[in-house]
């Protein structure tokens, strides 16, 4: 069993999506998770993938998750990018409340084609406070939207490649299961910064 998808069928996951109809020929509720995510990948199903991961996953497993994917795929990682990468994993080891609010100011400011941005959504949208405007009442998010910013946050690095869209699909599984398994894989490659703002 999955340490941090813990549990015994994939029905309690399943019934959170909609998953395509190609995937549901290869995996079924019955099925344990690591069994189906593992039919999933053979089967080069990547949303229906990247969603049982996003929705699988507590908050804070899934927002590290998409960390680790994003500082592999990405190229290049600008100042204000690393900024918020770094921002994120401290808020992954330690949700203030104060990091979730800044994360979700500095991702209203980003474009929707953005994982950047997405990534930001994932951890505002946790369900730990209101996604309302600052003086205004709370509102808090529907249960599961992280799962979706998360979606948007791994799949936004797919490039318009074979060669990109396997780069993520291996990425994303690789980091999913060790997450999955435990793992807490956070780290940014260094030769992938510039000086760009």
């Amino acid at each position: 069993m999955l340490l941090k998808i813990p549990f015994e069928t994939s029905a309690p996951i399943l019934e959170q999506f909609n998953i395509s109809e190609e995937a549901a020929n290869v995996i079924t509720i019955e099925m344990p998770p690591e069994e189906a995510l593992s039919a999933l990948f053979e089967g080069e199903h990547m949303v229906d993938m990247l969603n049982y991961f996003a929705h699988g996953m507590p908050p804070r497993e899934g927002v590290c998750w998409a960390i680790a994917t994003i500082c592999e795929i990405l190229s290049e990682i600008s100042a204000s990018d690393r900024d918020i990468l770094e921002l994120s994993k401290k808020w992954v080891k330690d949700p203030q409340e104060s990091l979730r609010i800044r994360l979700m100011i500095d991702g209203e400011g980003r474009n929707n084609d953005d994982p950047i941005r997405w990534l930001c959504c994932a951890i505002a949208w946790n369900g730990s406070g209101s996604i309302g405007p600052q003086d205004g009442p709370v509102v808090l998010p529907p249960h599961g939207l992280y799962a979706s910013a998360l979606m948007g946050a791994v799949s936004l690095l797919v490039e318009s490649t074979q060669e990109g869209l396997s780069a993520v699909h291996e990425s994303a599984h690789r980091w999913g299961l060790e997450v999955a398994q435990g793992g807490w894989p956070m780290q940014i490659d260094e030769t992938k910064l510039t000086k760009n703002p």
